[in-house]
């Protein structure tokens, strides 16, 4: 055994080889060394766009806004500065400490100056035709400030030729141009408005054949396919009803003979405007279709339209308020009892799922289409039922189109033009037939007598809006959503707003996401007239 020490060159304690680390995996589908990965650049960043997705509501939405006063918002301004100063002071001292929930309020401010458009009125005598269908993006001045629209515009009664000592002399009107956003990344949430507005009014004071006031009338016509009628409407409609009411003394309504009589009248005065109008469209698809076969194929002139409209009219005759109905535009009547905005009357939206008019549509010859075009099934026999569940969101198109006018009634995909009314003024695709229209154009009338306006205090009022505001409301039913707006309204009454401010907040759809939907991707043509009675 060798007992001799180890030389001084060698080292007792060899080094310990340290593992070696793992190598980084690379998670990619494809191949790639690390230099390609180091040096690939980031993708660019895209504009955000506009979602269309809409979120599922499983519970009722409740009122999140507290109408206020002018005076009262003042008072609130100055205790919220005040809260906001003493906050920052206990923050740089203790910012641990909690800060108390504040609560949301909705406030509006007068405005100092106002201008608006006067009412524009195009020539009785010619029949407008809406033929352009360009889109241009050019802004519109907005007249009401605090909303978040550049489209809405707003009316008072200095604004109108009228009689402002007689009659229901508060009132004011909205108007908005519907618009859509953008389908392109992009574009971003550029939006992208209508050429022009189909939504057309009329307020005017009729007058006895001596020009003393007669009634006063508020007329509304929301057009589709265009804004040629909805125009002829409420230009005609003015003489017309002051020809017919000159007939009539309003103290005589009480007896239930002239409010029948009152009804033929009206009822045959609307249906001669609407062979008027279907006449002059037959007219213009006679000369063009002899213009093109004289041109073998090709015509100089430009293509008619064939275009329809709803109507409402609400006239306060004497101590009789009277409403006139055809079609989907509503009126509203709301009134304040025991401190609550009740609805007192509504006007029933014509749609086919309606039993009284679906029967008709059918005999017809109207067929039932869902959105996508494919036949509802329908009971040719009479139901008990007043509504048909299964006609909830049906259309309406015709079996057999083909016609020798040329009225086109397929687009350019082959879907056949459908409707989504049963009662409607012009669309002569649907009235081909003079004998059995698929769509009539016979109204509903309402009589209530008020009294004298010197008895309420603006304890009620009376709402006309196309279908605009109430195709964009969070419910789908007809009560809920007159009852919504009958309480958003009440409350900005009490709050003593002005009453251009709200119509132009139920215009503003965007504007109010406690009312409206907020993913919508396009919005319709929207006209609110508010009246204190």
């Amino acid at each position: 055994m060798d007992m001799n020490p180890p030389p001084d060159n060698v080292n007792q304690n060899p080094p310990v080889r340290k593992p070696r680390p793992k190598a980084r995996k690379l998670t990619y589908t494809k191949k790639r060394t690390q230099t390609q990965v180091k040096n690939k650049k980031p993708p660019p960043k895209r504009p955000a766009i506009r979602k269309i997705t809409q979120t599922k509501r499983t519970k009722s939405r409740q009122q999140l806004y507290e109408y206020t006063s002018e005076s009262d918002s003042e008072e609130s301004d100055s205790v919220d500065s005040e809260s906001d100063d003493s906050a920052t002071d206990e923050s740089d001292t203790d910012s641990s400490d909690e800060q108390p929930s504040r609560k949301r309020i909705a406030k509006y401010h007068s405005t100092s100056e106002f201008t608006s458009e006067s009412e524009s009125d195009s020539s009785e005598s010619d029949i407008s035709m809406d033929t352009s269908q360009q889109v241009t993006n050019e802004p519109i001045p907005n007249d009401v400030e605090g909303f978040n629209s550049s489209l809405c515009t707003t009316s008072e009664p200095s604004n109108f030729d009228i009689n402002l000592f007689i009659g229901p002399t508060s009132f004011a009107v909205a108007q908005e141009v519907g618009y859509s956003y953008a389908r392109f990344r992009h574009q971003g949430n550029m939006r992208c408005p209508k050429s022009n507005c189909e939504d057309s009014f009329s307020i005017k004071d009729l007058k006895n054949s001596d020009g003393s006031f007669l009634c006063r009338l508020f007329c509304l016509a929301d057009g589709h396919g265009g804004s040629g009628c909805s125009a002829f409407l409420t230009n005609k409609i003015p003489s017309r009803l002051e020809n017919m009411l000159c007939q009539y003394d309003y103290s005589q309504l009480d007896d239930q003979k002239v409010q029948e009589k009152f009804k033929q009248d009206i009822t045959l005065l609307i249906k001669r405007l609407d062979d008027e109008y279907l006449d002059a469209k037959r007219e213009e698809y006679r000369k063009w279709q002899n213009d093109v076969i004289h041109n073998r194929g090709r015509s100089n002139q430009v293509e008619p339209v064939d275009d329809g409209a709803t109507l409402v009219i609400n006239l306060f005759f004497g101590e009789w308020f009277i409403n006139v109905n055809v079609g989907d535009s509503r009126t509203l009547v709301g009134c304040k009892t025991d401190n609550k905005w009740m609805v007192e009357f509504s006007s029933e939206d014509h749609k086919p799922y309606l039993e009284r008019l679906a029967l008709q549509i059918y005999s017809n010859g109207g067929v039932f289409v869902d959105n996508q075009d494919k036949p509802i099934k329908f009971d040719p026999f009479p139901q008990e039922r007043n509504v048909r569940a299964n006609l909830k969101n049906a259309r309406i198109r015709l079996q057999a189109a083909d016609n020798d006018l040329g009225v086109p009634y397929k687009n350019n995909n082959g879907i056949h033009f459908s409707l989504n009314v049963a009662a409607t003024c012009g669309d002569l695709l649907f009235k081909l037939n003079p004998s059995k229209p698929v769509i009539s154009c016979k109204p509903d009338i309402f009589f209530e007598k008020l009294g004298p306006f010197t008895e309420y205090n603006g304890n009620r009022f009376m709402l006309m809006s196309s279908d605009g505001l109430f195709d964009h409301l969070y419910s789908n039913k007809a009560e809920l959503q007159n009852q919504t707006i009958a309480t958003c309204i009440g409350q900005q009454l009490d709050a003593r707003c002005q009453l251009k401010k709200i119509v132009a907040h139920l215009c503003n759809r965007e504007g109010d996401r406690v009312l409206f939907e907020n993913t919508l991707q396009e919005y319709d043509d929207c006209t609110c007239i508010l009246v204190l009675m």
